[in-house]
């Protein structure tokens, strides 16, 4: 049989064009491969650099926290607050957890300073000394009596001292003591609240610190500068769960009213210690609480107002 040497020839033709086709078919999908796998390579980049500058940011904080944080936050410095949720997430973690190894807050009277130093100050545990404020003359204090002293000083000098409203929508210690009277007194049907703030002004510190001392079982402390007041209603709510990022160890005296006091260690404790301790303080009773090392809230009791005052020992 003869062979069309031109029907060969156009069947090579149509055999090329093929060829020719699936080549630029494959080019193009080569090059959307090429295209995707380097725009994988840019992201992959991006997201590394993206999670450097986090961490160095991160470990920067976490610097800050260790070597900077606890020589600023001094209450006598004032400083700008710091939110909680940053603290609690920088938060080094505990050295050892025999701090919360125990069964029940320890109760003392009549206790020593030497038994004190020896066995509690620097041990992080919860101790409730039930007559720590021997010789005291706070009955004076009230609403009206922190309201007038307050009121001989400068707005702007309360402005310079820590302050905590707490679940209220109070800014500052001056909108507490411009409420209506009836709130101010805790009378039934108005709303309840719970602030706490420094009284850093000097003045003020002398004029409160006539009608009490350091308790007597820590004779041997330097107190600091400025010490805490925490004032608010009956069967109301306190302090949220927390963790302080505090100088030192602190001490809390009960004045008026009745506080149940909630606190669990870190969780890098938990499989060590037991989960949740509570102690109720009374009129009277000084709470001694390394409020640095256990997450802690409080709860304001049916009765009285609740009156506090509280202070860091060195």
């Amino acid at each position: 049989m003869e062979v069309n040497s031109e029907e060969i020839y156009i069947e090579k033709l149509r055999e090329f064009k093929k060829n020719a086709d699936d080549f630029k078919s494959w080019k193009k999908i080569t090059d959307q491969h090429k295209s995707a796998l380097e725009y994988s390579k840019r992201k992959k980049k991006r997201s590394a650099w993206n999670f450097f500058k986090l961490s160095s940011i991160g470990l920067l904080a976490y610097f800050f926290y260790l070597i900077e944080l606890p020589s600023i936050l001094k209450e006598d410095e004032c400083i700008l607050p710091i939110p909680e949720i940053l603290l609690d997430i920088w938060r080094p973690p505990v050295r050892s957890c025999e701090f919360c190894q125990i069964s029940e807050v320890h109760v003392r009277s009549n206790l020593t300073a030497d038994e004190f130093y020896d066995n509690y100050a620097y041990s992080g545990l919860p101790l409730l000394v039930s007559d720590g404020m021997k010789d005291w003359s706070t009955d004076i204090f009230s609403f009206e009596y922190f309201k007038k002293i307050y009121a001989e000083k400068n707005s702007d000098e309360n402005k310079d001292c820590q302050f905590f409203g707490y679940r209220t929508s109070f800014q500052s210690l001056e909108e507490v003591f411009s409420m209506p009277e009836d709130r101010a007194t805790f009378l039934p049907g108005h709303e309840p609240w719970y602030i706490g703030w420094s009284n850093c002004i000097p003045e003020i510190t002398a004029t409160l610190r006539k009608h009490y001392t350091v308790p007597y079982f820590l004779e041997q402390s330097e107190r600091t500068s400025s010490d805490w007041m925490f004032m608010g209603s009956p069967g109301y709510k306190g302090a949220p769960l927390h963790i302080d990022a505090v100088q030192y160890n602190s001490w809390q005296a009960q004045i008026k009213g009745r506080k149940k006091w909630n606190f669990v260690p870190p969780p890098e404790c938990w499989k060590e210690c037991p989960h949740k301790h509570s102690v109720v303080v009374e009129p009277g009773n000084v709470f001694v609480f390394d409020s640095n090392q256990w997450y802690h809230s409080t709860e304001i009791l049916e009765g009285e107002y609740s009156l506090t005052i509280g202070a860091e020992y060195d």
